[in-house]
């Protein structure tokens, strides 16, 4: 459910029911509507929690916004980008993903993501049958092994785009910002969100290469996979989301958009290796999570732990793990039963999701 903000609640009014963000009527027919739409509310102080060394950056709606359209404006005026041409992203959770994934979108091209740990041999079949004109790399191991590719005419006539490699194959990724910004005039930006708005629901949104496989999806399948989410999982002024890395599979893309375009919720990326801490410090409403870090979670509760795992005690000590405002989880693979009794002890609601669907009646607790 996408929401926005009225005249009474800029002015204020006393009244319960008008104070507060509103459902809209219409939820967006497109990944890219719903990127825009949610980046044009300004309601929550920060968009997204981009991961660094010591910690996390916030990042206001405007930013995400402004380097979306300085990608997308570098790809279409420089790299020559056409509509229903592709853009690739490579790699491990990082804000690029989201972050192209809507740039491209935005003037009707599309983005195909790449899971990290693909063999060479099916990342290069993945990248011949794209063409993509750009790839961007999203971490250091992944821009190198794009670049020994790169050298072994493994990605054909694709510029790579990166940071910290000097070769005459990359395109470093604050050169291409940088140009970005020069093209980045009010003009060219009202244009990129003009026709991101007019993107027809059954042109492709975007593809997806994993382990299993290549999955393309339009607008109107992606949106049928998304809708469910905003309708089960209202958003709230100050939610916070955590997607857990480092993979990014299908249906962690599709959640991107939809945390992004709710217009409220701030989403965080997580550091790899660091799941323990990052949910500690930012004590999530949602996330998204490995099966088995969140079974540890629940069962890594000290000696004493009940038998059960369903009574009082575990609903605390579960909540002192994953903190007491966590009120939906999702997991990329299945948990124990009784992990899943203490999530439902706890109050917090559980989906297995594999393909970016809604709950099912097997999979929610």
């Amino acid at each position: 459910m996408l929401l926005y903000i009225t005249a009474e609640d800029v002015f204020g009014n006393d009244t319960p029911e008008r104070r507060g963000p509103r459902p809209l009527h219409r939820i967006p027919e497109t990944l890219a509507g719903l990127y825009d739409l949610g980046l044009r509310h300004h309601v929550r102080e920060a968009a997204m929690l981009w991961p660094t060394d010591d910690g996390f950056e916030s990042v206001p709606d405007w930013k995400v916004d402004r380097l979306a359209i300085r990608i997308a404006l570098f790809g279409r005026e420089k790299a020559g980008v056409e509509p229903g041409e592709r853009v690739a992203v490579f790699g491990r959770l990082g804000w690029l993903w989201p972050v192209v994934d809507f740039a491209a979108m935005g003037f009707g091209a599309v983005p195909v993501g790449i899971e990290h740990d693909l063999s060479d041999t099916a990342l290069a079949e993945v990248v011949a049958e794209a063409r993509p004109r750009l790839i961007f790399a999203t971490d250091a191991g992944s821009a190198e092994r794009l670049l020994r590719l790169a050298r072994e005419a493994g990605v054909g006539d694709a510029t790579v785009v990166a940071e910290g490699l000097e070769d005459e194959r990359v395109l470093p990724l604050r050169r291409l910002l940088d140009d970005g910004s020069i093209l980045d005039t009010a003009e060219r930006a009202q244009s990129f969100r003009a026709v991101s708005r007019q993107i027809d629901s059954g042109s492709e949104a975007l593809w997806h290469a994993g382990p299993g496989g290549l999955a393309r999806l339009t607008h109107a399948e992606a949106m049928q996979k998304i809708e469910p989410r905003l309708r089960a999982r209202p958003a709230q002024k100050g939610d916070v989301a955590f997607v857990g890395g480092p993979r990014v599979d299908l249906p962690t893309r599709l959640a991107l958009p939809t945390f992004v375009g709710d217009g409220l919720t701030t989403t965080a990326l997580g550091r790899e290796a660091r799941t323990d801490e990052d949910v500690r410090a930012l004590r999530p409403h949602k996330m998204i999570v490995s099966g088995e870090w969140l079974e540890t979670a629940c069962r890594d509760q000290g000696p004493r732990w009940p038998a059960g795992l369903d009574g009082p005690w575990a609903r605390r000590r579960l909540l002192e793990r994953l903190g007491d405002r966590l009120r939906w989880a999702e997991t990329r693979s299945t948990v124990s039963d009784q992990t899943a009794r203490a999530l439902d002890a706890a109050g917090v609601t559980h989906q297995l999701t594999t393909d970016g669907t809604g709950p099912t009646k097997d999979t929610v607790h």
